[in-house]
């Protein structure tokens, strides 16, 4: 396996020069690149690095070991030039580099589609920014196995070891912080999970037109799941993460798993010819299993299969593919600069449960309608402020922290989260207007360790602690 072939600057250089100047560009390319290297500004040739990495790697990182914070292990820069070769539909979902890749190039690897953003105009941030603001604050994250657990650290060293690439803090529509370690501010980059957001808009302004009743059971609305594992669940258990299936999802390793079958019915995994109807048809194939007893009865049952039953029942009441609903419900009245996109099956059918991207700064403006209580930046009313307090009731089983599950996004009564596989995040706080948003390439097989899934939440929760306090960007 090769890394991808970057030109050395040298090169770039001597054809640039033979261009502009011709056959005489060589006697002058060579003295040039004398008086650079004698003054420290070249550096020769670009070496190719090996793909083996070294001793200490950040998604490898271990309590109380040293470390030795190095966003890419030098392997390959921000952004990738060039799709890897190794790079397969059964490859990028667990391999660090070729995940990176495929976050920040998912049409390359899946099949998708586009979200058009319309003919309207692109909502313009405003500006309250402080550059120092992720040097500035500082906390003591007590994440469990975190490798500096007790110790005050910057915001920016912890953002590091989830290995941000691109972070987003805006506060009543303007820009107080923006930074873009591992890509470019152009670039789209995969939402994961974070897209489930998507479906809990829909639902709250289905919900408020009268034509969704969360009580119903879902086969009340997908007669072709009556009789299934899911048919018998009410919408509310599908909708919080409370309805009991037999996938595991976080069974990564074993292509045997139902998990690798969810993954080959939407086209996320090389597919073996089983799933022709695509994911639904996997769907319905899922047994409902018991709920635990005490504890364990009260938290997520994550499965993202629920997730599809909620986009399918959408389908089933609007009567029009889901991805239509999505482009004219949302991506139309955010105001982005661009397109989304998003990944579906052999039928067209998404999967919203993670299948968004888009840049940074047009998640944030997305960010917005939950910032505004359901209020779309070109000033649509996308749901009734009452679903927000209802998405922020408290009710739902527990997540992590102190926040809950409801309604395909968590909350602990001050904001609302929505947050995805290798630390990608949405964090709202509509009181105060902030919206934190971050991509995130956390490379280890399940997409975290134990502690990192935590640590963008108690970033968030750090940040706008510190603009209500100091009173920045208070005005809308």
């Amino acid at each position: 396996m090769n890394p991808p072939v970057i030109f050395p600057p040298d090169k770039l250089l001597k054809n640039l020069l033979r261009r502009l100047l011709g056959v005489r560009a060589s006697l002058l390319f060579q003295a040039l690149i004398v008086v650079m290297t004698a003054s420290g500004l070249a550096q020769g040739p670009v070496q190719k690095q090996p793909l083996e990495f070294g001793p200490v790697r950040w998604d490898h990182l271990q309590a109380k070991q040293a470390t030795k914070l190095q966003m890419f292990s030098g392997e390959y820069g921000p952004g990738f030039l060039r799709r890897p070769g190794e790079l397969t539909p059964d490859t990028w979902f667990h391999d660090g580099h070729l995940r990176i890749y495929a976050l920040l190039n998912l049409g390359d690897v899946v099949r998708t589609c586009e979200l058009q953003r319309g003919s309207g105009p692109v909502f313009m941030f405003g500006n309250a920014r402080v550059p120092d603001l992720l040097d500035r604050l500082t906390l003591t994250f007590d994440g469990p196995e975190f490798p500096r657990a007790g110790e005050e650290i910057s915001l920016r060293e912890l953002s590091s070891y989830f290995n941000c690439q691109g972070i987003l803090v805006v506060k009543h529509g303007k820009v107080v912080f923006e930074e873009y370690p591992g890509m470019d501010p152009g670039q789209r980059h995969h939402w994961m999970s974070v897209s489930k957001s998507m479906l809990n808009l829909l639902m709250g302004k289905l919900l408020f037109e009268g034509k969704l009743d969360h009580s119903k059971k879902v086969e009340d609305y997908i007669p072709e799941l009556r009789g299934t594992g899911y048919g018998s669940f009410t919408v509310q258990e599908v909708s919080d993460m409370n309805a009991d299936v037999n996938l595991d999802e976080n069974n990564f390793h074993d292509p045997a798993s139902t998990f690798w079958g969810f993954g080959r019915s939407l086209g996320w995994f090389n597919e073996d010819g089983r799933w022709n109807g695509g994911v639904r048809e996997f769907v319905a194939t899922l047994r409902r299993l018991e709920k635990p007893s005490g504890e364990a009865g009260q938290r997520v049952r994550y499965a993202s299969s629920s997730s599809v039953v909620i986009g399918w029942i959408i389908e089933k009441i609007t009567g029009e593919p889901l991805t239509e609903t999505i482009e004219k419900s949302i991506w139309r009245h955010i105001g982005a600069v661009g397109n989304a996109s998003l990944s579906i099956d052999k039928t067209g059918f998404p999967f919203v449960g993670a299948a968004c991207s888009s840049t940074l700064r047009d998640l944030a403006r997305y960010g917005m309608i939950w910032a505004n209580r359901g209020l779309a930046p070109d000033g649509t009313r996308i749901f009734a402020e009452e679903w927000m307090r209802e998405n922020m009731s408290g009710k739902g089983p527990l997540m992590r922290l102190d926040y809950h599950y409801r309604n395909q996004s968590f909350s602990n009564e001050h904001a609302i989260v929505h947050q995805g596989h290798s630390q990608q995040m949405l964090w709202v706080h509509p009181a105060s207007g902030t919206i934190v948003a971050c991509f995130s390439s956390m490379s280890t097989p399940g997409g975290g360790l134990p502690w990192s899934a935590l640590a963008p939440l108690r970033m968030a929760e750090t940040i706008e602690r510190h603009l209500r306090e100091k009173h920045i960007a208070e005005a809308p």
